[in-house]
C-alpha cells in the first residue's frame, strides 16, 4: 500500500509521520507524533468528497465521550489540503475481530461491546448528529474499550438539512431501507445497530449478495433469517430491523436497554490459561450467566453436548450445532407484498425479453410477439402465485404438481383464445375458430385445443417449478432449470406436431428465467466445517 508521505516527513507543522495506517475513499490515515510526544492519527482528505467529510468532522470536533474517537483539530498544509488531527487508537477494528470469528463473537464480548456501541450512538443522537456509516470497519477496540470513529458521513439532523440527504451514504450491508428515498433521520443508525448486533451474534450480516444492488433490494424486500440468532434476541432484532422506521426502537438507549435485559445479571469471566498443545486440560467450569435465556457454548470435544443450568433447568447445547435450515414464517401481508412485486417485475421482464426477440428476428408479426408475451406472463404467474405460499420441503409433491397442471391447463386455454378460439356461450356445445393469427392453430380446433391444454399442463406438472421460486434455493439464478425446461418443452413439442412455431418452448424457457429473477432469494447458511483428525507424531 503506497502512501503520499513516508516516515519522518512533516506535512503539518508540529507533527512527524511515523507510518501509514490505512487508505480509503476519502483519503489516507497516518500514525504520527506531535513535537511534544503525543501520539495522534492524521487523516489527509482527498478526492471530490473531501468537503462532505470535512463538513461532518466540523460538527463533531467538540464531542467528548469515552466510546467516541476524539477529534482534536482540522488544519490545512502548505498545499491547502485539509488534515484531521484525532485520537490514535492502537487496537484493531471490529471488522478484523469478526473475521476471526466467522460463527459469531463469544457472547461475553457481545454483552460488553454492544451496549458501549449503543451509548456512543445515543450520545451522537443527543447532540443532533446521525452517524450514517456505522459498520465494523469504523468501530475500534483498544484494551477492551470500544470506540466509534469515522464521522465523515455524519450529518446534522435539523430540518434544514434533512432534504439534502441523499442515498449515496453508508455501506450497503448496513444501510436502512429508507435511505433509498433520501428522507430519513436517526432511525438509520438504529437499523445499522440491529445489523451489527446480528453480525456479532452470527458472524455475518443479515443480507448479502453478489452486488450492491442485490443487497439493497434485500434490505427493501426480504426479512432477515432470525433463526440464526439465539431465540431471546429474535424479538429485539425483528424490531430493530423493521422495514418501517416507526416500528423500530425510537432511541439507541431503548435498544440497549432491551439487549441488556436479555443478559440480566452477570459475573466477571474467570481468567483461564490456554492448554498446552501436548497436554489436554479440562475445560474451565462455566460461570454463572444469571438469567440468560439461551445456552452458551463451552469448550468440549466436538459432538458432545454440555448441560448448563439456565433458569433453573438444564439446556443441552452442542458445541457446533448444525446450521438451521428452517425458513422463518413470513406474515401473510409480507407474502402478498412480495408476490405483487414479483408479478409486476415478471411483466416488465417478459416485455423486455419479447421485445428483444422481436428486434433480433427483425419481424413485424406483432400478433405472434403479443402471443409470446402473454404466454410468458401466464406461465410465470402460474408458478409465482402458488409457490409464494409453499415453503420448505414437501412429502406430497403430487399435490403441488396437480395444482401446477391445473394452472398449465388454464394457460393452454389462454393460448387457444389468443389464437382465435371463442366459445359459443348460448349452446355451450359449439365453438367457432377464426383463422390462425400466430401460426399456432391448424384447422382442427378440438385437436389443437386438447394439444395446447395438455402441452402446458404437462410442461408445468412434470417439473418442480416451485424450486426455482423458493426463497432458500441454492443460488439466485441457475442455468440448470432453464436447460431442463427447454429439454422437456422440446420433447413435449414432438408429441404434438401441431405446433408450427416454438412459441410454447420460448414462453416456458423465458418463464423459467424470469421466475428466478423476480423471486426473493436468501443465501443458504454456510456448510458446517469438516472435522479434522489430529495425528500424533
Amino acid at each position: 500500500m503506497k502512501f503520499t508521505y513516508s516516515t519522518g516527513q512533516r506535512p503539518l507543522d508540529g507533527y512527524t509521520i511515523k507510518r501509514g495506517v490505512g487508505k480509503g475513499g476519502f483519503g489516507e490515515v497516518y500514525f504520527a507524533l506531535s513535537d511534544g510526544g503525543k501520539e495522534v492519527a492524521l487523516k489527509l482528505l482527498k478526492g471530490d468528497q473531501a468537503d462532505i467529510e470535512l463538513r461532518g468532522i466540523r460538527q463533531c470536533l467538540n464531542l467528548k465521550h469515552q466510546n467516541l474517537v476524539a477529534l482534536f483539530d482540522v488544519k490545512a498544509d502548505l498545499h491547502g489540503e485539509p488534515w484531521i488531527i484525532m485520537e490514535y487508537v492502537a487496537g484493531e477494528t471490529l471488522n478484523a475481530i469478526l473475521n476471526r470469528h466467522p460463527k459469531g463473537l463469544p457472547i461475553e464480548l457481545v454483552q460488553s461491546w454492544f451496549p458501549a456501541l449503543g451509548r456512543a450512538v445515543g450520545y451522537l443522537h443527543d447532540h443532533g448528529i446521525v452517524h450514517r456509516d456505522l459498520k465494523p470497519a469504523n468501530i475500534f477496540l483498544e484494551q477492551g474499550l470500544l470506540k466509534v470513529g469515522d464521522y465523515g458521513l455524519s450529518k446534522s439532523m435539523s430540518s434544514s438539512h434533512r432534504s439534502a440527504q441523499t442515498s449515496s451514504v453508508g455501506t450497503v450491508h448496513y444501510m436502512a431501507p429508507e435511505i433509498a428515498s433520501g428522507n430519513y433521520d436517526k432511525s438509520v443508525d438504529i437499523y445499522a445497530q440491529g445489523v451489527l448486533l446480528f453480525e456479532m451474534l452470527t458472524g455475518t450480516p443479515p443480507f448479502d449478495g453478489e452486488s450492491a444492488q442485490e443487497v439493497m433490494m434485500k434490505h427493501l424486500m426480504s426479512l432477515p433469517d432470525l433463526n440464526k440468532v439465539p431465540p431471546a434476541f429474535k424479538p429485539v432484532l425483528a424490531k430493530a430491523l423493521a422495514k418501517d422506521p416507526q416500528h423500530r426502537h425510537q432511541t439507541s438507549a431503548e435498544l440497549v436497554k432491551e439487549v441488556e435485559a436479555i443478559f440480566g445479571e452477570t459475573v466477571p469471566l474467570p481468567e483461564v490459561k490456554p492448554p498446552s498443545r501436548l497436554e489436554a486440560k479440562p475445560a474451565p467450569k462455566p460461570f454463572d450467566r444469571g438469567r440468560v435465556p439461551f445456552a452458551i457454548p463451552v469448550a468440549r470435544p466436538v459432538g458432545k453436548a454440555v448441560e448448563i443450568p439456565l433458569r433453573d433447568r438444564p439446556v443441552s447445547c452442542p458445541l457446533r450445532p448444525e446450521p438451521l435450515t428452517v425458513v422463518p414464517a413470513l406474515p401473510f401481508r409480507t407474502k402478498l407484498g412480495e408476490l405483487a412485486a414479483s408479478m409486476a417485475l415478471s411483466v416488465v421482464f417478459a416485455a423486455l425479453a419479447t421485445t428483444l426477440l422481436a428486434a433480433l428476428r427483425l419481424n413485424t408479426d406483432w400478433a405472434a410477439i403479443g402471443t409470446l408475451f402473454f404466454l410468458t406472463v401466464g406461465v410465470s404467474w402460474t408458478v409465482l402465485i402458488p409457490s409464494k405460499f409453499w415453503s420448505g420441503k414437501t412429502n406430497d409433491e403430487w399435490s403441488r404438481r396437480l395444482i401446477l397442471m391445473a394452472g398449465g391447463a388454464a394457460v393452454g386455454l389462454g393460448a387457444l383464445w389468443l389464437d382465435g378460439w371463442t366459445p359459443n356461450i348460448p349452446g355451450l356445445t359449439e365453438v367457432s375458430v377464426e383463422p390462425a393469427t400466430s401460426g399456432l392453430l391448424p384447422h382442427n380446433a378440438i385437436a389443437t385445443g386438447a394439444g395446447l391444454i395438455s402441452y402446458f399442463a404437462l410442461a408445468l406438472g412434470l417439473l418442480r417449478w416451485w424450486k426455482v421460486a423458493d426463497r432458500r434455493r441454492d443460488s439466485w439464478f441457475s442455468f440448470f432449470p432453464v436447460l431442463a425446461t427447454g429439454i422437456w418443452a422440446l420433447v413435449l413439442m414432438m408429441v404434438w406436431p401441431w405446433a408450427q412455431r416454438p412459441y410454447g418452448v420460448a414462453s416456458l424457457v423465458m418463464a423459467s428465467m424470469i421466475v428466478q429473477w423476480v423471486s426473493p432469494w436468501q443465501a443458504p447458511p454456510p456448510p458446517a466445517p469438516r472435522r479434522m483428525k489430529l495425528r500424533r507424531a
